[in-house]
C-alpha cells in the first residue's frame, strides 16, 4: 500500500547540478522510470490505471502524445498495476507517467482538478480538501485533489470542464487524470516541464464533500435541461420505439462513455454510428456532437464548424448498433447502472423479446400470397393496413411492409421478365418517348425541389394543365405539340382548400382530365397500381415526397427512404402502364434536396426551382421562377426551364433559350440545326443531312450535325422520311421535319367558333373554343393556340376543313383573326394601364 509518497523525498532531475543536457536527459529517464514502476507496484488493485505516454511519443495511431494520453487498450479494459508495469518495463521510453480512469471505473473517484486561483479557494473550501490525496506539478497555484462519489450517486452526477463555470476549476468524471510521473508542462508555456508528485492513500479516500456533489448533481441537470428530451416510459421494441426515449438512453450511455483524446478516431466513429443506427436524424447527430465537443483535446476542431456533421452523413446501416453503444456503457459502469431503473426494466424486455420474437412461420406460401392479395382489393386503406399487419404477424413476419414486399417480388416473378437474356430485351416492344418532346421522358421519374413557397406544385399542375388540354409547349424557342392525356394527381402535402385554390389559379376546370386523391402514402403500391390501370394516366405528380411518407419508418438521411421511388422507376411500364411521374420535394438550407441523395439517383431527372439572378430578372422579369435542370439521363443537364406569372394571374411554364450575347442566335450546333429545321419546316420542305452541312447558318462540323440530328429525333423534337436521292438515283436519304404545335391539328378539324353566350344556351353546356380576341403583348400564353388555329384555318381547304365562322363579338367586327382558347378558359379582355399595374403588383405579392 502505498501511503504518504511524496516526490520531494526522491531523486529528480531537479536535484542534479552541472551535467551536460546528454547526461541530464539519460539520468532522468533511467532514475523516474525506476521511480515510477516503484509508484506503480505500491498501487491498490480494484481502480482502473492507464499508463500515459510520454509527450510527443508516437502512439498507435501514428498521431504524437501530447504527454496526457493514456495507453489505447486502457480505454476498454481494467489495467491493474501488474498491467501498467509491464507497460512501463518494456518500453521505459514511450510511457513515463501513470494515471486513473475517474467515474464508476475506479469505484466512484472524481478529479477535483484546480488550475488556478488555488490559495484563494482553498480559503474557500476551508477544511473539505484536507485528507484528500492529492497531485501536484510545476504549475503554481494549481493541484489535483481525488474524491469519492457514493455508489447511489453514480447515475445522477456529471464531470464539467474549465469553461463551464470559470471558476478556474474543473471535475473529471469518466475521464482521465495524471497521478504521477513525467509533467509534460502547461499549454501555454508558462510551466515548464517536470514531474507529478503524489500525496494520500487512494485506499482512504474521502467522500466528495457536499458542495462539490451539488455541482455535478448541477452540471448532469444542465445537459438533459439543454436537451429538452421529453421522457416518455413506453415498452417498445428499439425499431418501433419513440425517438425521445431511445434519446433518452443513448444520452444516459453518453454520460458514462469518456472520450478518448488525441488518436481516437476509431472509438468516436463507433459511438457516432452506434447512434445513428437507431436516430439517424438531426436529433441523433445533435446527441453525438455534444458528447463529442467534451474531449478538451479537439477543442480546436470545433472553431468554424460542427466536424461530427459530414461524418454523420457518411453513416450507412452496418454491425455497429445500439448493443455496441450499451457495452461501451457497460464497461465504465456494469451492471447497465447508468441507466435508471424503468429505462433498465425497459432493455431488459426488448432484450428478452427480441430472443422470443423469432417463430416458425404457420401459413403455407400460396394460401399466404392468396389472403394478401384479397386484402389489396379493399377499398378502405385503414383496413387494408390493420388486416395486412395482422396476417403479417400471423405469419410470424415483423411487420406488414415485409409481407407486402413478399407480394411484390411474386408479381414480378409471375411475369417472368426479371431474367431475360439480351436478345429478348432487344425484341421486347418497349421504346422511349416523350410526354412533351424534350423534356418529360415517358416512362420517366423527375424530381422537382425548391424552398418552400417558390411555386413548386404550380410548375407541376402547369405541366399537368398542357398535358391534360393537349397545350402546345414551347421548347428550344418555338412551340411543339403535346399529345393530350390523363393526369393524376396524388396530394399528400397540402389541404384540400390550397389544392383547390391553385387549381383556380391555373383556371382548370370541370372538364378538365384530372384525378386529386388526398392524402396519399408512397408506400400504397397496390393501391398505386390499381389506381394507374383504371385512370390511365399519362402524367402522374406526386405532391411531395416527404408529404406522402408519413407512413415510413426511414428518416430522410436513410437510403431505404428512397425505396419507392426506385420502386417507381423499375416498375414504371412493367407493373403498371407506362407514365411520366413528377415528384415534389422541398430544398435544404443550402438550396439543394433535401435528404439522401439516394433520391437523386432514383430519378431520370432533377429540376431545381429558384427565383432568378438580377442579371436574369432583367430579360425574364421579377413574376418569375427559373428551372434548373441539375441531372438529366437525356443529356439535358444545364438547360433550364421558365416559370412566369402572365397579367392575367395565370402561368406559363416554357423552356429557356439562352442566346449567344455578340449574335443573338442559339449558342450549340443542336439549336442551330433544329432552328434551320424550323423555318424550313414552317414552308413544308424539310432539310436533308447534306442541305444542313451545306448551310453556313448551322456551323459545326459534319459530325456534329449528324450527332445533333440523332440527339433531336430521339428527344422527339424533329422527324424523318426516307426519299429517293437526287444525287444519287437508287440511293435514298432521309429529309428531316422540325415538328411543331400546328403537327396536333393535320388530321383534325376546328369546329366552327361561336360565342360563348350562344353556346351557354345550349343546355348549359361549357364551350370548346371562343373568337375572343388577344394580342400577344396581352396574353403571352395564348400564342401557341391561336397560331395552330391560324394554321388550321388557312389550310382548312386543303386539309378538307372549312374556313372558321366570323364572330359576332365586337372584336371580331374590328376585322381580327378568330382566337382558340383552350377549353374551360376565361375571356380576355383589352386592359387599361391602370389595370395592368394593379395586375402586376398583384402577381409580385403572390411570389412574396
Amino acid at each position: 500500500m502505498l501511503s504518504s509518497v511524496t516526490i520531494e523525498k526522491r531523486p529528480s532531475r531537479l536535484s542534479v547540478v552541472g551535467a551536460s543536457l546528454n547526461n541530464l536527459t539519460l539520468k532522468f529517464t533511467m532514475c523516474t522510470t525506476q521511480e515510477l514502476l516503484a509508484f506503480v507496484r505500491q498501487l491498490p488493485i480494484g481502480i482502473a490505471y492507464a499508463p500515459i505516454y510520454a509527450n510527443t511519443c508516437p502512439m498507435q495511431s501514428g498521431q504524437l502524445s501530447k504527454g496526457k494520453t493514456p495507453f489505447e487498450r486502457a480505454h476498454h479494459h481494467v489495467m491493474t498495476p501488474a498491467d501498467v508495469a509491464l507497460q512501463i518495463e518494456r518500453r521505459p521510453e514511450v510511457f513515463q507517467a501513470v494515471g486513473i480512469f475517474a467515474g464508476p471505473r475506479s469505484k466512484g473517484i472524481v478529479f477535483l482538478d484546480v488550475d488556478r486561483n488555488l490559495s484563494r479557494l482553498r480559503k474557500k473550501w476551508k477544511d473539505t480538501l484536507e485528507g484528500a490525496p492529492v497531485v501536484t506539478s510545476t504549475k503554481s497555484n494549481a493541484a489535483k485533489y481525488l474524491f469519492r462519489v457514493p455508489e447511489e450517486l453514480w447515475g445522477q452526477v456529471k464531470g464539467f470542464g474549465l469553461s463551464d463555470t470559470g471558476a478556474g476549476y474543473e471535475v473529471l468524471w469518466g475521464r482521465q487524470g495524471l497521478i504521477y510521473g513525467a509533467y509534460p508542462g502547461s499549454s501555454d508555456g508558462k510551466a515548464p516541464a517536470g514531474s507529478y508528485g503524489f500525496e494520500g492513500d487512494l485506499e482512504e479516500v474521502p467522500v466528495a464533500p457536499e458542495w462539490l456533489l451539488a455541482e455535478m448533481r448541477d452540471a448532469a441537470g444542465r445537459e438533459v435541461q439543454d436537451a429538452g428530451f421529453i421522457k416518455n416510459r413506453k415498452a417498445l421494441d428499439f425499431s418501433d420505439r419513440d425517438p425521445a426515449e431511445v434519446a433518452e438512453m443513448i444520452q444516459c450511455a453518453l454520460k458514462v462513455i469518456p472520450g478518448q483524446g488525441i488518436g481516437s478516431r476509431d472509438h468516436w466513429i463507433k459511438v457516432g454510428m452506434a447512434i445513428h443506427s437507431e436516430v439517424p436524424g438531426d436529433l441523433g447527430l445533435t446527441l453525438w456532437s455534444a458528447w463529442s465537443a467534451e474531449d478538451p483535446e479537439y477543442a480546436g476542431e470545433w472553431t468554424e464548424e460542427n466536424p461530427c456533421e459530414p461524418v454523420w452523413k457518411s453513416f450507412r446501416k452496418g454491425p455497429v448498433s445500439l448493443g455496441t453503444l450499451f457495452w461501451m456503457a457497460d464497461q465504465q459502469m456494469p451492471g447497465r447502472l447508468w441507466l435508471p431503473e424503468d429505462l433498465r426494466k425497459v432493455v431488459v424486455d426488448v432484450e428478452s423479446d427480441n430472443v422470443t420474437r423469432i417463430r416458425q412461420v404457420t401459413i403455407e406460401f400460396p394460401k399466404l400470397v392468396a389472403r394478401a392479395r384479397e386484402i389489396q382489393e379493399l377499398d378502405n386503406p385503414a383496413e387494408m393496413a390493420h388486416r395486412m399487419n395482422a396476417l403479417a404477424l400471423e405469419a410470424g413476419y415483423r411487420d406488414a411492409g415485409a409481407l407486402e414486399r413478399l407480394l411484390i417480388a411474386q408479381v414480378q416473378y409471375e411475369q417472368q421478365d426479371d431474367d431475360m437474356d439480351i436478345g429478348y430485351l432487344i425484341d421486347k416492344d418497349i421504346k422511349l418517348e416523350y410526354l412533351i418532346p424534350d423534356l418529360l421522358p415517358l416512362p420517366g421519374v423527375v424530381m422537382i425541389h425548391g424552398a418552400g413557397g417558390d411555386g413548386k406544385s404550380m410548375t407541376a399542375w402547369t405541366l399537368a394543365k398542357h398535358v391534360a388540354r393537349g397545350l402546345p409547349f414551347s421548347v428550344r424557342g418555338d412551340f411543339v405539340p403535346v399529345k393530350q392525356g390523363n393526369v393524376l394527381i396524388l396530394n399528400g402535402d397540402q389541404s384540400e382548400v390550397q389544392v383547390k385554390q391553385q387549381m383556380m389559379e391555373l383556371e382548370l376546370g370541370h372538364n378538365d382530365p384530372i384525378r386529386v386523391v388526398m392524402g396519399w402514402d408512397i408506400n400504397w403500391y397496390f393501391r398505386f397500381i390499381a389506381l394507374v390501370k383504371k385512370h390511365q394516366p399519362a402524367l402522374i405528380v406526386i405532391d411531395s415526397i416527404t408529404g406522402c411518407s408519413r407512413g415510413s419508418a426511414f428518416d430522410e438521411n436513410r437510403k431505404e427512404f428512397a425505396g419507392p421511388i426506385y420502386w417507381l422507376a423499375n416498375n414504371n411500364g412493367r407493373l403498371f402502364p407506362a407514365c411520366t411521374i413528377v415528384l415534389i420535394h422541398h430544398s435544404n438550407k443550402s438550396g439543394g434536396f433535401r435528404g439522401t441523395t439516394a433520391l437523386r439517383d432514383a430519378v431520370d431527372e432533377v429540376w431545381s426551382l429558384k427565383k432568378p439572378s438580377d442579371k436574369e430578372m432583367e430579360q425574364t422579369g421579377p413574376s418569375c421562377r427559373l428551372i434548373g435542370i441539375e441531372k438529366s439521363r437525356a443529356g439535358r443537364g444545364g438547360s433550364k426551364l421558365l416559370l412566369k406569372m402572365l397579367d392575367d394571374l395565370t402561368f406559363e411554364l416554357k423552356d429557356y433559350v439562352e442566346m449567344a450575347v455578340e449574335s443573338g442566335s442559339p449558342a450549340s450546333v443542336v439549336d442551330r440545326v433544329l432552328q434551320r429545321l424550323r423555318v424550313a419546316s414552317k414552308a413544308g420542305e424539310g432539310r436533308t443531312r447534306t442541305e444542313l452541312n451545306s448551310d453556313p447558318l448551322c456551323g459545326g462540323s459534319v459530325g456534329g450535325i449528324k450527332k445533333a440530328l440523332q440527339r433531336l429525333e430521339c428527344r422527339g423534337l424533329i422527324t424523318s422520311k426516307e426519299e429517293v436521292s437526287s444525287i444519287k438515283p437508287g440511293n435514298y436519304v432521309k429529309r428531316y421535319f422540325a415538328l411543331l404545335s400546328r403537327d396536333i391539328y393535320e388530321n383534325v378539324c376546328p369546329p366552327s367558333p361561336k360565342t360563348s353566350l350562344e353556346l351557354e344556351s345550349q343546355g348549359g353546356q361549357p364551350p370548346t373554343v371562343s373568337p375572343l380576341k388577344s394580342t400577344k403583348k396581352e396574353r403571352v400564353g395564348a400564342a401557341p393556340v391561336q397560331q395552330a388555329a391560324e394554321v388550321a384555318k388557312q389550310g382548312g381547304h386543303e386539309n378538307g376543313c372549312p374556313p372558321s365562322d366570323p364572330s359576332d363579338s365586337n372584336d371580331s367586327a374590328r376585322g381580327d383573326k378568330n382566337f382558340v382558347t383552350p377549353q374551360g378558359s376565361t375571356p380576355y379582355v383589352l386592359r387599361t394601364d391602370a389595370e395592368l399595374m394593379a395586375i402586376r403588383e398583384a402577381a409580385e405579392k403572390f411570389w412574396d
